[in-house]
């Protein structure tokens, strides 16, 4: 067993709520800095920063597991993280997913930017589609599409009292095989956990930064035992 230190919700400028320099090299830059083994960055309903981040992990950092992901509003407004192990999952997921973007425009003076970047960290677009409205899926329908693609549901903050399905649905789906759940920082150090561990029984629970600028990514302190080194074993590890 090998244990690999993680951030799995990490936001790109692609989200309108994080800094314009939450770049692809700049996030990787910082993981490794860092001496994280594996990140995945979650923009709120998009995967467009998605491959940038991954090409610059490929070039410079070849031991660093980017994992491709979105944290997805989904229509009772209750945010998922939805992780995977391969690119072309990933966008398979989100081809099927676009059914259910709203079609709305980002109103760039009240939400921000939406930046898109390549991997030189050349800006090459601003996603036009506003990012912040919730997606007309279900949490339940979420959930079968996900796993139709092999990736990891997990829910978002859920000590949280806004946007977690603990506040939004007051539980968390009985009839649904949710395996790993995300409590936040502040969570964790609140125990929250502690205080609940009779509802989380039997999940495990990952902290990650949910971090929208440079300086709150995870430093190296929480960690996954993996049989290996390797994008599908994180993934069957969080499933």
């Amino acid at each position: 067993m090998e244990k690999l230190y993680y951030d799995l919700h990490i936001h790109s400028a692609l989200s309108p709520c994080a800094d314009d320099d939450m770049s692809p090299n700049d996030i990787v830059g910082m993981a490794l800095l860092n001496e994280l083994d594996i990140i995945a960055v979650t923009d709120h309903n998009s995967f467009a920063n998605t491959e940038a981040v991954i090409n610059v992990a490929k070039a410079h950092a070849r031991d660093l597991i980017v994992l491709p992901g979105a944290e997805i509003t989904t229509a009772e407004e209750v945010h998922v993280i939805c992780l995977f192990s391969e690119l072309f999952l990933a966008m398979s997921f989100e081809a099927e997913l676009s059914d259910f973007y709203p079609a709305i425009a980002n109103r760039i003076d009240i939400f921000g930017k939406q930046i898109i970047f390549d991997e030189c960290d050349q800006v090459v677009g601003e996603l036009e589609r506003m990012l912040f409205a919730p997606t007309t899926i279900s949490f339940d329908e979420l959930y079968e599409l996900v796993n139709k693609y092999g990736g990891a549901f997990i829910p978002a903050h859920i000590d949280r009292d806004s946007f977690s399905v603990m506040s939004n649905l007051g539980f968390i789906p009985p009839h649904l095989d949710i395996h790993t759940i995300e409590v936040s920082v502040n969570g964790i150090e609140s125990g929250y956990d502690k205080q609940n561990a009779e509802q989380l029984e039997n999940r495990q629970i990952i902290c990650s930064s949910d971090a929208h600028q440079l300086w709150k990514i995870n430093e190296r302190k929480s960690f996954m035992m993996l049989p290996a080194r390797t994008a599908k074993a994180a993934i069957e590890y969080l499933r």
